[in-house]
């Protein structure tokens, strides 16, 4: 199918931006530890980081959105960042380091919910499958992980730090034409107040605990995923082809049936899919599973993590006034991405030395309830505009 000039201009931003994350989150751990940090420092800086990238991932798009720039903001962030991280290169101090570590991360995290609230923007305002183009990012992600493994044998862990910087000048120039982006027509700014009352509305609070629910449930599996595979005797190479399979799995929806799915099952249908997917897997991964099982419950990635994903963003597009969209990306990225996501891991840090597997039954309690909230929020939002 050929894609219209805005998809194309989407596509590339995702991709864009989607290599620098996909060098950033699997390798600057390995960037910190080669700059002489301790396993336990690493772990440290980056729990640290947590907090001002929670809040750095609400306030930034929600100031996009007040001052109405949000191509010229999304553009400015990618600057800063890239900036921020070519200052690693002189940091001399665990005190430096530790700063960089909090700006960059913070900056980091604001880029994703804004770039989303691009994408959506872009795709309602021009009419093109959100699902298809978001792929290019998952693509760009992949692609970007395994490339780095073999630049970073080669030529050191600044490989990772030079790619960041490269794909973020990139990002900042395609943020600058993005589709999604230009003023509002039609609808001023949002004023505090406006705000205040998008972010204590009924029905945007459910939806947001719920989905946050539903997608931070996969940080038991990022927390302890490899590490217990490893202590069920599972090889390097076949643990890393497991979490590059759940990424294939999540491309082939987006590109395949996503679209297809979304227009069958409604947001809130698609939501709850991605909800029971998660019950499912985490649940039978409870059971130690190591043969032909591990790589069916690595498949229902796809549901659990991309349906929901594509679930959330529709039901932004069609719940959420336009004005408001870096804003409401960024409630429900800052709640999943950090808030829930941080406590679910110090949850999984307490339990998994005791109850190894087990502990997937907190993931699995997770997704139960935001399926339950989803049920709640099915009978109050019937496809409207809310308004504020």
């Amino acid at each position: 199918m050929r894609l219209s000039r805005p998809a194309l201009l989407t596509a590339a931003f995702y991709t864009t931006m989607f290599a620098a994350l996909g060098a950033y989150l699997p390798f600057w751990p390995v960037w910190l530890e080669d700059w002489g940090l301790s396993t336990a420092e690493v772990g440290l800086f980056l729990s640290l980081s947590m907090l001002t990238r929670t809040a750095a991932g609400f306030a930034l798009p929600m100031i996009a959105d007040r001052l109405d720039r949000r191509r010229a903001t999304m553009a400015a962030l990618c600057i800063c960042a890239a900036m921020l991280f070519v200052a690693h290169l002189w940091a001399d101090t665990r005190t430096a380091l530790l700063i960089l570590t909090l700006a960059s991360g913070a900056i980091f995290s604001g880029l994703m919910p804004l770039g989303e609230a691009l994408g959506a923007g872009a795709s309602r305002r021009f009419g093109f499958a959100y699902a298809r183009v978001r792929s290019a990012g998952s693509i760009s992600f992949l692609a970007a992980s395994m490339a780095l493994g073999v630049l970073i044998a080669a030529f050191g862990a600044n490989a990772a730090l030079w790619t960041i910087v490269i794909f973020l000048i990139a990002s900042a120039a395609l943020g600058l034409v993005h589709p999604g982006g230009g003023t509002l027509k039609g609808q001023s700014p949002p004023a505090l107040s406006d705000i205040f009352r998008l972010m204590t509305d009924r029905t945007f609070l459910l939806f947001t605990a719920a989905a946050a629910l539903a997608q931070s449930s996969h940080a038991v599996y990022y927390a302890y995923g490899s590490v217990h595979w490893r202590a069920l005797g599972m090889s390097e190479p076949r643990i890393g082809a497991l979490w590059s399979f759940s990424v294939v799995v999540e491309i082939v929806l987006m590109l395949g049936p996503g679209a297809w799915l979304m227009a069958r099952l409604g947001p809130v249908g698609a939501l709850a899919g991605g909800a029971v997917a998660g019950i499912v897997r985490w649940s039978l991964m409870v059971f130690d599973p190591t043969g032909a099982m591990v790589w069916v419950l690595q498949s229902l990635h796809a549901f659990s993590f991309a349906l929901g994903h594509l679930g959330a963003m529709a039901f932004i597009a069609a719940a959420v006034p336009e004005r408001f969209g870096g804003t409401a990306q960024g409630a429900y990225t800052g709640l999943a991405g950090g808030l829930l996501t941080a406590a679910a891991m110090g949850a999984s840090a307490a339990l998994y030395p005791i109850f190894g597997g087990g502990t997937y039954l907190l993931a699995a309690a997770m997704s139960a309830t935001g399926l339950l909230l989803f049920i709640g929020l099915a009978r109050r939002w019937q496809g409207q505009e809310l308004s504020f």
